[in-house]
C-alpha cells in the first residue's frame, strides 16, 4: 500500500442485576455473582442444544463430529466453575514457564526526543469519550484509547511476537487452554491509581452489562473467555473454551484492558448520558484533562510525564510529544492548507492531484518540510461499497452480483488517484499467510452486470435508462458516504458510471459520525465505511457470524461490525471453526 507522508520537524446487563447501582457506587460483587448465574445458565442450555443435535444426527456424519466437539466444549466450560473465579498464589500450576518477551527487538526509535505539541485533524467530533456503549466505536476510538492504552500483553511492530504491556510476564497450562499472567507492579492509570487484576475481571463485568449496552462485548466475552480467574493483586489467569497458540491468546484477548473502579463508582442506570464526555483513565501516558474538551472543535490529550511505563523496554521510544492536539477539520483541502501554513504539525496526502501538484513548494526544498513517499504492509481498511442485505432488493444474489460488476472502482483509480493505487483482492488483505491469494475483485463489466439483474428480474427500461422490473421496480439505492470532497468526488464517478449498468445510486452525504453511526445501526440501504484492523488475523466472525445480524426474535442486531445483514449457515459454520482454531 502506498502512503504520500509530509511533516513539519517538530521537536517536540446491569451484569443481570435489578440493582440501580450509582448513587451507592456499583456492586461489583453483587454484578459478578449474577453474571456466573447468566454464564453457567448459558452454557447449560448451550450444552442441551448440542446433545440434542448430537442425538439428530446420523452417526459418523460431520454434523455428528461437530456435535460431539460442540459438547465436549460445553462440558469443559462448565466443569471450571464459574465465570469470575477467586483463588490464592498456592493455586497456581507449579509448573508454569513463565515468558517476559525481553528478549525480542526494541521496535522503537532511541533517537526519538520527548517534548513538544503535535497538531493533527480528524474529519468530525466524536459522539462520546466513552470506551464501550453505544457510539463510543467512533472514528477517534484509536486516538482516545486503543493507540495510547495498554492491554495485558502487545504484538511487537517489527516480527508480530508477543511482548509485555500491563502484562510483565505470561504462561500457558499444559493444554493452552488456560493463560495466566502477573502484571507489572507499578502498572497504573493515568490518573496514577494502581492496576489490579480484579480491575480485568471489572472490565469484563462492565462491558457484558445491560446497562453498557455493548452487544459486541456480551457475546464476544461470554463465547470466547470460559473463565477469569484471580489469584492475587496482580495475578490472573484466563481460559478459553478451546487451546491457543501464543498468537491467539493476543488475538483473542491480548489487548484486552483493564477498568479503574474508582472512575465507574456511578455506572448503572443512565450510563451511556452520565459518562458521555468522561475520558476514561487508562494504562497508557495519555489523559484528557478537563477544559481540554471543545466540543465540536478539538480535543487535546496530555501526556503523563510520570508514566509508570516510561523506562520500560518497547516503550521508553514511544509517546513522545507532551500535546497531542486534535483539531475538528471536515474539508481534507483545508486541512492541508492549514498544515502548509504551519498550524498543523504532519499532512497525510492520500490524493496524488495534492502530491503532485501542491507539495512542490519552497518550503520543501528549504527543508522547513520534509516529505516521503512509502509503502507498508499492513492490514488495510476495507474501503468500498457495503450493502444491507436486509434490504428487499438486495437480498437477491443476483442484485449484489450485478452491483460488484457495476462499480467502476478501476476508473475511480485512475481518474480521482492518477493510478497511483491499486484495488483491494478483496474485504480481507495484509494478514500474509491468512489472506486467500485467489480472491480478486470482480471486474467492471456493465453487460456482466446486466446479466445478473436481467436474472433477478430487472428486464426492462425505464424512461431514464435505469433498470426496472415489469411491475415498475426500479434498479436504485440510496449510497450514504462521507459529506468530504475526496468521498464525495468517488461517489459521483461510481454513480455516473453504474448508469451504463441500468444502476441509479441516489448519493446521501453526511457527517462521517452519522455516516458511521447509521452503518453500526444497519440503517442504510448502500453505505461507504471502513475499519481499522490490526494483526495477525482477521475477525470473520465479528463480521460476517448471523448472530451478529439478527437476533433470536429475527429482529435487526445493531451496535455490530456485521453492518451487512449477513446470514449464512454454511459461513457461521466456517467462521466459528475460524474463531476456535489456535
Amino acid at each position: 500500500m502506498r502512503w504520500f507522508f509530509l511533516f513539519l520537524p517538530v521537536f517536540l446487563f446491569s451484569c443481570e442485576s435489578e440493582n440501580e447501582s450509582y448513587g451507592d457506587g456499583f456492586d461489583f460483587d453483587d454484578a459478578m455473582s449474577n453474571l456466573n448465574n447468566f454464564v453457567k445458565n448459558w452454557n447449560v442450555n448451550q450444552l442441551k442444544e448440542a446433545n440434542e443435535e448430537l442425538a439428530s444426527a446420523e452417526p459418523g456424519s460431520l454434523a455428528a463430529k461437530d456435535a460431539v466437539k460442540k459438547v465436549a466444549r460445553f462440558e469443559r466450560r462448565i466443569a471450571l466453575g464459574d465465570y469470575f473465579s477467586f483463588k490464592t498464589p498456592a493455586d497456581l500450576p507449579f509448573s508454569l514457564q513463565w515468558k517476559n518477551g525481553l528478549d525480542e527487538p526494541e521496535d522503537s526509535d532511541p533517537a526519538a526526543k520527548k517534548g513538544g505539541v503535535f497538531r493533527y485533524f480528524v474529519s468530525s467530533f466524536p459522539p462520546t469519550l466513552r470506551p464501550f456503549g453505544p457510539a463510543s466505536n467512533s472514528g477517534m476510538r484509536g486516538e482516545l484509547y486503543d493507540d495510547v492504552q495498554l492491554g495485558l500483553v502487545a504484538l511487537n511492530r517489527l516480527n508480530s511476537s508477543v511482548v509485555p504491556a500491563t502484562a510483565k510476564e505470561w504462561a500457558h497450562g499444559p493444554n493452552k487452554r488456560t493463560w495466566y499472567f502477573r502484571l507489572h507492579e507499578d502498572a497504573a492509570y493515568s490518573d496514577d491509581v494502581e492496576v489490579k487484576a480484579r480491575d480485568f475481571a471489572l472490565s469484563a463485568c462492565l462491558r457484558m452489562s445491560d446497562y453498557g449496552d455493548s452487544p459486541f462485548y456480551k457475546q464476544y466475552l461470554r463465547e470466547e473467555i470460559a473463565q477469569i480467574t484471580i489469584y492475587d493483586e496482580h495475578t490472573l489467569s484466563v481460559s478459553f473454551p478451546e487451546a491457543k497458540s501464543e498468537l491467539g491468546m493476543y488475538n483473542t484477548i491480548g489487548e484486552f484492558a483493564p477498568s479503574p473502579p474508582h472512575f465507574y463508582k456511578e455506572f448503572g442506570v443512565g450510563y451511556e448520558e452520565r459518562y458521555n464526555w468522561k475520558h476514561q483513565p487508562n494504562t497508557g501516558p495519555y489523559y484528557v484533562r478537563e477544559g481540554d474538551i471543545d466540543k465540536g472543535v478539538s480535543i487535546t490529550l496530555t501526556r503523563n510525564k510520570n508514566w509508570w511505563g516510561n523506562d520500560k523496554k518497547f516503550y521508553r521510544y514511544r509517546y513522545n510529544p507532551d500535546k497531542i492536539v486534535w483539531r475538528v477539520i471536515r474539508d481534507v483541502t483545508k486541512g492541508f492548507e492549514l498544515f502548509r501554513a504551519g498550524q498543523l504539525d504532519i499532512a497525510m496526502v492520500s490524493s496524488p492531484k495534492a502530491w503532485y501538484e501542491k507539495t512542490e513548494i519552497d518550503k520543501v526544498y528549504d527543508g522547513y518540510i520534509e516529505r516521503h513517499w512509502w509503502f507498508n504492509d499492513f492490514p488495510r481498511p476495507q474501503f468500498g461499497v457495503e450493502m444491507n442485505l436486509d434490504k428487499e432488493k438486495l437480498k437477491d444474489v443476483n442484485v449484489r452480483l450485478g452491483l460488484a460488476h457495476a462499480l467502476n472502482y478501476d476508473k475511480v483509480i485512475k481518474v480521482q488517484f492518477w493510478g497511483d493505487y491499486n484495488r483491494l483482492p478483496g474485504f480481507v488483505d495484509g494478514f500474509g499467510d491468512f489472506v486467500n491469494p485467489d480472491v480478486k475483485p470482480r471486474p467492471f463489466s456493465p453487460q456482466k452486470a446486466r446479466e445478473f439483474f436481467a436474472k433477478a428480474g430487472f428486464t426492462e427500461e425505464d424512461g431514464d435508462g435505469i433498470l426496472k422490473k415489469p411491475d415498475g421496480t426500479r434498479l436504485e439505492f440510496d449510497l450514504s458516504h462521507y459529506a468530504i470532497k475526496t468521498y464525495s468526488d468517488i461517489m459521483s464517478i461510481l454513480k455516473t458510471e453504474a448508469r451504463s449498468s441500468g444502476v441509479d445510486l441516489i448519493l446521501d452525504g453526511k457527517d462521517p459520525s452519522i455516516v458511521f453511526t447509521e452503518a453500526m445501526d444497519k440503517k442504510f440501504e448502500l453505505t461507504s465505511v471502513a475499519w481499522s484492523v490490526q494483526p495477525p488475523y482477521f475477525a470473520f466472525y465479528e463480521y460476517f457470524h448471523s448472530r451478529n445480524a439478527y437476533d433470536e426474535q429475527g429482529n435487526l442486531k445493531d451496535k455490530t461490525n456485521n453492518v451487512f445483514a449477513y446470514n449464512d449457515p454454511q459461513m457461521d459454520k466456517w467462521v466459528e471453526e475460524y474463531r476456535q482454531t489456535s
